[in-house]
């Protein structure tokens, strides 16, 4: 019987379990927390949308994101002071490669400060946000990983600290007569 539908292919009616409902039907239930007038965009302005509230607690998260972002170069001292330990304290190509990480990470961010705090500057309502204080701290943690190369440079011995490093300007003594 190739003519009969039921016994060339397996066919199941699933139209009873919708409960008579068709695709374009609105029987349905929507979604809690779903807004069929911001849906459909039948608001009467955008601005609307954004409440004061919305903003304060923008505000306040992108300040504590910004904290985030300034503390961060801070969390890489303690691993640049275990590398530098480990390197050694000698005048060796790995150890001058690691204070050089560690003398230009911290330069190369106080260069990008701007870019670095840039996207959480800018807020959806046009206006920036003053994160002065963050990039203060910013720059202050990342003077202390300077200062952190510099004291490394110091005790590997490549700094002109000691009066024997600065003989070559001291003028030599003119003596007024030789013996002998």
């Amino acid at each position: 019987m190739p003519g009969d539908k039921s016994s060339s292919k397996v066919y199941a009616d699933l139209t009873s379990l919708m409960g008579g409902r068709t695709k374009g039907s609105k029987a349905a239930v929507d979604p809690s927390g779903f807004d069929s007038a911001v849906a459909s965009g039948s608001l009467a302005s955008a601005s609307t949308a954004h409440s004061k509230a919305d903003d304060e607690g923008d505000k306040a998260l992108r300040a504590k994101k910004a904290w985030e972002v300034a503390i961060g170069p801070g969390k890489t001292l303690p691993m640049q002071a275990f590398m530098a330990w480990m390197s050694g304290t000698g005048v060796s190509i790995f150890s001058i490669l690691i204070t050089g990480m560690i003398l230009m990470t911290p330069v190369r961010t106080i260069m990008g400060t701007q870019q670095t705090f840039a996207p959480l500057e800018r807020m959806a309502t046009g206006k920036k946000l003053d994160l002065t204080m963050q990039k203060a701290a910013f720059v202050a943690i990342n003077i202390a990983g300077i200062l952190f190369g510099v004291y490394r440079l110091s005790i590997m011995g490549l700094l002109p600290t000691t009066t024997s490093d600065w003989l070559a300007f001291i003028p030599a003594k003119h003596y007024a007569e030789y013996s002998a």
